[in-house]
């Protein structure tokens, strides 16, 4: 039986010869660790099984597989039989032959009756190697769950008890509650040294700030000088081509002498209003040194 399924799987017609099937069976069993044979049952290993030798249980299951193949070629060969004897009955009957049509039908008669006692024994041979392969089956079962026990019997030893687990839970939470406590304390003291920093930085614009504002002004006051002793220039080249006294870059007021006019002279419009520029940017400018004096003071007495 091996024979025939091996050459049709391999697509050769009828069955192997003896010296191919010893030598494929040798290599199957040698080689491949495939299947377990004693000569005459060949027993098909598979991928999770162990190799292991034919036993009695396998050679009656391979004698009731190799009954049930037999049992299934002779049912072809008796259809084969009814079917010819039908058609040689239905051509007697055309030639109006009686005795070759009787003799045709009793033919068919005595194949069906066979092929019925057949059949029958079939569905016996069938029911009972599916006995054999679910009993097979539940062995391997029982094995498996008896293994699966052992297993398990090991993990829960290794586990403890449920109070052993509780424990453990408890101890991993007290772990997990002291990770945490140590994170808050250092986002804590992330956050002291945060606030000092962004305390330092603003102190650090506003120094920034005020140096910004007192250099505007300065330059603001340096605009206003040029532009007056600009006003003074175009004041001594008159329009009679006459210098009049120079007049001092910081000069605000005139002071009479002791031979003048107390009465001021009146003076030329444009250079009062840049004077009174320059006498506004000079007090901006020492309010805003007295303003930065009050600044470090404070900042000293929070230090």
């Amino acid at each position: 039986m091996f024979g025939r399924e091996a050459a049709a799987t391999l697509g050769i017609d009828g069955d192997l010869g003896d010296k191919d099937l010893t030598i494929l069976l040798k290599y199957l069993a040698r080689d491949r660790k495939a299947i377990a044979t004693d000569g005459k049952v060949v027993k098909i290993i598979g991928s999770t099984e162990d190799v292991s030798p034919i036993s009695t249980e396998d050679r009656a299951i391979a004698s009731l597989k190799s009954l049930i193949e037999d049992i299934e070629r002779q049912l072809r060969a008796l259809e084969s039989q009814i079917a010819a004897s039908r058609e040689r009955s239905q051509k007697a009957v055309e030639s109006k032959n009686r005795a070759s049509a009787l003799m045709a039908l009793r033919s068919k008669k005595s194949a069906e009756s066979v092929l019925a006692q057949r059949m029958d024994t079939l569905f016996q041979l069938e029911q009972v190697l599916s006995s054999i392969q679910q009993a097979s089956d539940q062995v391997a079962m029982v094995r498996v769950m008896k293994d699966s026990a052992g297993v398990l019997r090991g993990l829960n030893a290794i586990v403890g008890s449920a109070e052993d687990v509780e424990n453990a839970l408890e101890s991993l939470k007290e772990e997990m509650g002291k990770v945490e406590d140590l994170g808050s304390v250092i986002s804590e003291a992330g956050q002291d040294v945060n606030v000092t920093g962004e305390h330092e930085i603003d102190e650090e614009f506003d120094a920034l700030l005020r140096q910004k504002e007192r250099a505007e002004e300065e330059e603001a006051v340096e605009r206003t000088k040029q532009k007056l002793a600009e006003l003074q220039t175009e004041e001594k080249l008159g329009a009679n081509g006459e210098e009049k006294p120079e007049l001092s870059t910081g000069e605000s007021q005139i002071i009479p002498t002791a031979n003048s006019d107390p009465t001021p002279p009146k003076s030329n419009g444009a250079s009062d209003i840049l004077r009174s520029e320059a006498q506004s940017a000079s007090s901006a400018n020492l309010n805003t040194a007295s303003y930065n004096r009050r600044e470090s003071s404070h900042a000293i007495l929070e230090s």
